[in-house]
């Protein structure tokens, strides 16, 4: 994500937001020979996920989103060539953090009296410190190969929810009470990027923060209807909350309004 150099950095038409107008995002689509993709049926090629990203933000804030397929065998190189780096289970992390703690509320457990499970939690580094952020009072990991000394469904029977990002966990293991991810992440990424791209650009930030993850979850749950797991793509409320709250978290409040009507 870069700057642009052709003085046109000004603030939203109807002056609403922060100056992003002058801002270029850079959506990159890696194609590696190994993958990193969470879950068994994840199989969307990266170039779609590119361009679905990219029209989000087009539509969703004032920024300009350019495509740049990239091939390579070494992914990583790529988060050290720009002034902010947000990975797609970055977003993924905020949004199921989100879910949980709705899932919770739904069943009339605080957060903080909730019983968690995780399973295959290398798949979000952030994940279990986002969760433990937002609240949640106790909280543990769950691999296939504790599945003979401690059967998943035995051990959900004194735990609260079940969060399975990698969707390892046994059907029926928690009927209800389980929270994954869509086998089309952006249904979850479009949820959080458009306002934490708002709140992140213009104030040096180089790397998503515990912090910053945990506002987004905040702002999530907040205007997630009681009767659902997590807000409509299309809720008016949602790039601006996700924006305050992100700012808030970065020391730096800035008024913003939906910059999608």
């Amino acid at each position: 994500m870069t700057n642009n150099h052709d003085g046109g950095a000004s603030g939203s038409p109807d002056g609403a937001g922060p100056a992003l107008t002058g801002i270029s995002i850079a959506v990159v689509a890696v194609s590696t020979t190994r993958s990193g993709t969470a879950g068994s049926t994840r199989t969307r090629p990266p170039w779609v996920a590119m361009e679905d990203y990219a029209a989000l933000i087009r539509e969703r804030t004032p920024m300009r989103a350019l495509c740049l397929p990239v091939t390579t065998s070494e992914p990583h190189i790529l988060t050290e060539r720009g002034p902010v780096i947000l990975t797609e289970p970055d977003v993924l992390t905020a949004a199921v953090a989100a879910a949980t703690i709705t899932t919770l509320r739904r069943r009339s457990v605080p957060p903080r009296a909730g019983r968690v499970v995780v399973t295959g939690a290398s798949w979000a580094p952030l994940l279990a410190p986002v969760l433990i952020a937002s609240g949640v009072g106790d909280l543990s990991s769950w691999h296939k190969r504790d599945a003979e000394a401690f059967p998943l469904r035995r051990l959900m029977e004194h735990n609260d929810v079940l969060v399975d990002p990698s969707g390892c966990a046994p059907d029926g293991a928690a009927p209800g009470r389980r929270v994954t991810v869509p086998a089309y992440g952006f249904a979850y990424g479009a949820l959080v990027l458009p306002g934490l791209l708002a709140a992140l650009c213009g104030h040096g930030v180089r790397t998503l923060t515990v912090e910053v993850a945990a506002a987004c979850v905040r702002a999530l749950a907040l205007i997630t209807p009681a009767d659902q797991m997590l807000p409509s793509v299309d809720d008016r409320l949602l790039v601006s909350a996700v924006a305050r709250h992100v700012s808030r978290a970065l020391g730096h409040p800035v008024p913003h309004r939906d910059h999608h009507r």
